[in-house]
């Protein structure tokens, strides 16, 4: 008992070449149909997604320089925010001018909004004084006050007897004005 296999003897070379090529092009037809076109849109997308990417980098670089530099600025400048966000109130004015000036009265003589962000009053200080230095330490003990309040010029002096007259117009910048007009409407 002797048996061979004779199963390849029965192929029929012909009909698996043609199968062989028709399977080849539907192949082929598949790929140059469905992955090329892919491919390209795959590659424009990959290109624009890197073009997006490095602008991304850009930006985030931009806001963390800014985001650093405000915080350094917001370091440096803690009493001048302070100051802008403190309330003026007249009478806190005058009891820490009375440590320079003997007597210290105010009148408003306007309130102006100063582009839309803070209000700006102005203000006529009249008050005696007995020495000249009380009036340069008063200045100078205006950049560490509560408030932004700025000395206007002119300034007059008069000496009496025993005091000096001075008469000055001072202006003050109040952040809490606005968001106070602003939270009644």
């Amino acid at each position: 008992m002797t048996s061979f296999d004779r199963s390849l003897e029965k192929i029929d070379l012909m009909k698996l070449l043609l199968f062989l090529m028709v399977f080849l092009v539907i192949t082929f037809g598949f790929i140059f149909i469905l992955i090329i076109p892919n491919v390209k849109e795959y590659r424009v997308l990959q290109a624009e997604y890197k073009r997006v990417l490095v602008h991304k980098t850009r930006v985030e670089n931009l806001f963390l320089e800014r985001e650093a530099e405000l915080s350094k600025l917001k370091a440096e400048n803690v009493h001048a925010i302070q100051a802008f966000k403190h309330t003026f109130a007249p009478a806190e004015f005058i009891r820490y001018a009375g440590k320079f000036f003997t007597n210290v009265s105010l009148v408003e003589v306007s309130k102006s909004d100063y582009k839309k962000e803070f209000v700006e009053y102005e203000l006529n200080v009249t008050s005696t004084l007995k020495t000249p230095t009380n009036f340069y330490n008063f200045l100078e003990g205006l950049n560490r006050y509560n408030n932004i309040v700025q000395a206007d010029f002119p300034i007059h002096l008069e000496s009496n007897a025993q005091t000096i007259s001075s008469t000055f117009k001072i202006k003050v910048y109040d952040l809490n004005a606005t968001t106070k007009d602003s939270a009644r409407k």
